[in-house]
């Protein structure tokens, strides 16, 4: 099958060889016609002779426009684009035939016979993931190449040469204006199809003035329009019922008391951005690709326009975005929109699907799980009568990130898949969705198309709370606004309705609590209302148990993630990081009164902040992972449990025998001494904040000051494997970090620390650390020396951003305090202070170099006009002036200072330039010299006129400045 149509296989699929018109025509050129074989003078010749084949558009499109309604979505499309072919032609040669020629073609001209074939070019196709002034560039492009066509044949013919050159220019001039005067035609023609069959007009998009609905609603409305009646069929009447109950849910269980909007009525269609038909050939997966497309508001003219086009049939459509932006969500919607308009839809949960099986197994997996009963694909696809099926993928990402199998061409096997099925006239649109960042690496099938979904919008966000605010609790918007890295993720906004429904508390507080405050409270409530559906009886006490120690198993996730350097976990990851620091699965565990203990890795998927991914692997093992929808949710819990961490110790240090100078400190070692705090901002800022007892510094400075002393115990805690010097140095260098958390400014006496102890200490941390964790210490931990006090440590406010390395290369011998190194920092200052890290460097190195072998330092410089001046300044005193001539012959601004005087300085040396050559030589340079440029070196100027005198030049420093001759290559 065809993705685009010659205008000779339009006409022959909308049944036109059968039309008396071109029946006639055909046998009167031998065939020709819908043979493809005729000319472009033939075909200008057949539209003026016979008005009635002009007429030809208007039989054939309303053949279609007829049978809208008893043609299947895959006839149905492949008419239509045929419809769009007939008109593509018919637009350009009706304007054509309005020009008034003062020439005709004759029989003379039979040797442009073979020239043109216009009937046989492939014609544009609309694209739904173009925007309607650029379907109408790529038409008019082809009406240019029709032009460049017909200039070629009248210019040829043997009638132009009897043209007066009058009649030759005005002719040539009314073809220029062809091309724009056919795609005013094509437009016209265009409207006059999509008013029978609007899906049209959605391929080409084009406004659409529709009252605004919600849900998608107006892609069902679209598609009910255009679509035959459906097919009844038991499968499809199931699944379409199972699809439209989605609607009817509540987006939450409902406990009585908040009426809960309903997803029909709360979805609100998102915003997006689109990649169509890139030359990428991966999936581009970083933020930074998409900062700079364009957003469109119109997702549901979108699919309108892509799902009814053939575009869908050769490649999946991709959908992308963030945790919690509403990928499966949107999915359901349309899963339920599709089926209610009648076409048939196949929606995927990828992660009930077995890892290792193919894309047709997938599907079939799906059907299972929906009808209850084997269905295979080709029983399925050959059920829809004709109608084009829709199929939904729904969590590569969870396919991928659950089992870490790559999955780099699953997009190709689909295209793949979806070729043999349009061979087969059977075909089938497919869309995918996965989280952005997991898609790095996954091959992109030619004619693809990518959606990013956007996270919402300020009006997006107060159109879902006006749906919400019906339900009896209202939440302004602008309280919610107040919190955008919450409100703009559906999920997260539904998280803050549901907290402020129960008694208003984020209406009553939100200008009296922090950031840390906020999070605390969402968090509570959240694991408090889970623990409440236990049927288990609890006492109050026991209920704060069990709801703290929910909070804690959320925190270890949070710590399994951080420690590790991870966005996710996996099930088996945080299982052991809960058994090592919570001793959860141990029979000797006991939280709360009569609470019996559930599995972590099975729990944590109840919370709106944590997202779960599953895969099942052939065996039907479950693999999970864990992610929180916000990282920020993560980052608060790691120093809620540092926190309390710290908390319990301060707590067993008061009430410790007064012997013992300190506490057992495992577990903190055990949170501490794998990754660097420095590295999170977020967690630093959070701890700054839950930090609000004094004695919590004394006790952090003597857990410093032992942290050498060998420990009794180690916990069986183990995120990533790690030396124990790599652990010591680690946990003492966050220890340090904590000081700083407590107290604005720390002196070395405070930290019972000389400046030959702090020597030796950053040191070895800076051995032992990774070179993100150093960097972002140093970036972090801010130390001045202090006459009196030898020095005093602060939080530097860049802490934990990242830190440019010529930034990190000048401040680390401030923190380590190494004489050498901060001699040489002292040393690099003025040039650092004016130049980069690496071009100070490269001066240093140029200094010592000999000019005979400057070269490969000179081209190490990466500031053209540093390396300009220093190559200059090289040239003409010894060294290999030829090279430095040729390494650099492109980069020369001959009318600088620095340029004038090297160039003297050859003529005063008598180097004698080669003939062949890429740059200026001293006479051409001094051909005319401005004056006004070199004012402030009158002494070059008395040189260069000399050197001019030499040459037998005519000085000439004044006057307009003429073209400089090139140099002789």
């Amino acid at each position: 099958m065809r993705t685009t149509y010659s205008y000779v296989e339009a006409v022959k699929i909308l049944g036109g060889q059968n039309h008396p018109v071109v029946a006639a025509m055909d046998r009167l050129l031998g065939g020709a016609l819908l043979a493809g074989s005729l000319g472009l003078w033939q075909v200008l010749d057949l539209f003026d002779a016979k008005p009635d084949f002009t007429r030809l558009f208007s039989d054939l499109v309303t053949k279609v426009t007829e049978k809208r309604r008893g043609l299947n979505r895959y006839d149905r499309t492949q008419r239509l684009h045929a419809a769009h072919s007939v008109i593509v032609v018919t637009a350009y040669f009706e304007v054509l035939r309005e020009l008034e020629l003062p020439f005709s073609f004759s029989a003379e001209d039979e040797t442009l016979l073979q020239f043109g074939h216009p009937f046989e070019k492939p014609l544009p196709v609309p694209s739904a993931g173009r925007s309607h002034e650029a379907n109408l560039v790529v038409v008019r492009t082809f009406y240019e190449e029709l032009n460049h066509d017909l200039e070629r044949v009248s210019t040829g013919s043997a009638a132009w040469d009897e043209l007066s050159e009058a009649e030759k220019e005005g002719t040539l001039a009314s073809y220029r204006v062809l091309p724009e005067r056919a795609v005013r035609r094509y437009r016209e023609l265009f409207r006059q199809l999509a008013v029978d069959c609007p899906e049209v007009a959605f391929w080409a998009s084009m406004e659409d003035h529709r009252a605004t609905r919600a849900a998608l609603a107006r892609l069902e409305d679209v598609l009910r329009e255009v679509t035959a009646e459906p097919v009844r069929d038991v499968w499809l009447t199931e699944l379409a019922a199972v699809y439209s109950a989605a609607l009817r849910r509540p987006l939450v269980p409902s406990d009585g008391g908040q009426r809960i909007p309903v997803l029909g009525e709360a979805y609100v269609d998102p915003r997006f951005q689109l990649l169509v038909n890139t030359d990428r050939e991966t999936v581009p997966s970083t933020a930074g690709y998409w900062a700079h497309r364009p957003e469109r508001t119109d997702l549901y003219a979108y699919l309108a326009g892509h799902l009814t086009s053939a575009e869908a049939w050769w490649s999946p459509l991709l959908v992308l975005g963030d945790p919690g932006s509403g990928k499966s969500v949107l999915t359901e919607v349309l899963a339920a929109r599709l089926s209610a308009a009648g076409t048939p839809v196949v929606r995927v949960e990828l992660r009930t699907a077995q890892a290792d099986s193919d894309v047709r197994q997938q599907i079939e997996h799906g059907l299972r799980r929906l009808l209850d009963e084997p269905v295979g694909w080709a029983a399925f696809s050959r059920a829809t009568g004709g109608s084009v099926p829709v199929v939904v993928l729904d969590g590569l990402d969870e396919l991928m990130q659950a089992t870490g199998v790559s999955q780099n061409r699953y997009l190709t096997t689909i295209a793949e898949l979806q070729r043999d099925l349009a061979d087969k006239e059977r075909p089938a649109a497919f869309v995918v969705t996965s989280r952005l960042s997991v898609c790095a690496g996954l091959a992109l099938p030619p004619m693809s198309h990518v959606v990013r979904l956007l996270p919402f919008s300020d009006e997006q966000v107060r159109q879902w709370l006006r749906v919400w605010n019906e339900g009896g609790a209202p939440l302004p918007a602008e309280v919610a606004l107040e919190y955008p890295e919450l409100a703009e993720q559906p999920l997260l906004l539904l998280m803050l309705a549901l907290y402020d429904a129960v008694d208003g508390a984020l209406q009553r507080d939100h200008q009296q609590i922090s950031r840390g405050q906020l999070y605390e409270r969402l968090l509570e409530r959240f694991a408090r209302r889970e623990v409440e559906k236990s049927p288990v009886e609890r006492t109050e006490e026991g209920l704060d148990d069990d709801v703290e120690f929910e909070l804690d198993r959320l925190s270890v996730v949070a710590l399994a993630m951080f420690n590790r350097g991870v966005q996710w976990v996996t099930g088996d990851q945080v299982t052991a990081d809960l058994a090592a620091l919570l001793e959860v699965g141990s029979a000797d565990r006991s939280v709360g009164a009569r609470t019996p203990l559930s599995s972590g890795d099975l729990a944590l998927g109840r919370f709106f902040f944590v997202q779960k991914t599953e895969a099942v692997r052939g065996d039907d093992t479950k693999l999970a992972t864990y992610e929180f929808l916000h990282a920020t949710f993560g980052e608060y819990l790691v120093a809620r449990f540092v926190w309390r961490t710290l908390t319990d110790l301060l707590r067993e240090d008061a009430a410790k025998s007064r012997r013992k100078t300190t506490v057992d400190d495992t577990e903190l070692y055990s949170v501490l001494s794998f990754m660097a705090l420095t590295t999170s901002k977020p967690v630093l800022d959070f701890l700054r904040e839950l930090a609000d007892d004094d004695r919590m510094f004394d006790l952090v400075v003597r857990l410093l000051e032992t942290r050498d002393d060998r420990r009794v115990t180690r916990t069986a805690y183990e995120p990533v494997p790690l030396p124990d010097s790599t652990r010591e140095a680690k946990y003492a260098a966050n220890l340090v970090t904590l000081t700083l958390v407590l107290r604005e400014k720390v002196y070395a006496p405070d930290l019972r620390f000389g400046v030959d102890d702090w020597r030796r200490a950053a040191l070895f941390w800076k051995s032992r650390l990774s070179a993100a964790e150093w960097a972002s210490f140093v970036r972090c931990v801010w130390l001045t020396r202090d006459r009196e006090q030898h020095f005093h440590l602060s939080l530097h406010k860049g802490a934990g951003a990242e830190a440019e390395p010529e930034w990190l290369l000048m401040s680390e011998p401030y923190v380590t305090l190494d004489e050498v190194s901060l001699t040489w920092r002292d040393a690099m200052q003025p040039l650092t202070s004016v130049h980069s890290i690496n071009d100070a460097i490269t001066l240093v190195d140029l200094a010592a170099t000999p000019v005979s072998r400057c070269v490969p330092v000179l081209q190490r410089l990466i500031k053209a006009s540093l390396r300009h001046r220093e190559s200059c300044a090289r040239i003409g005193i010894g060294g290999d002036d030829l090279a430095i001539l040729s390494a650099f012959a492109e980069e020369w601004v001959y009318d600088s200072t620095e340029a004038l005087e090297a160039w003297v300085r050859l003529h005063e040396r008598g180097f004698r330039f080669p003939a062949t050559r890429a740059y200026l030589s001293t006479e051409e340079l001094l051909t005319e010299i401005d004056e006004d440029v070199y004012e402030g070196r009158p002494d070059l100027l008395k040189r260069a006129k000399v050197a001019a005198a030499e040459l037998g030049l005519e000085w000439s420093p004044t006057g307009p400045r003429r073209s400089r001759p090139g140099p002789v290559r």
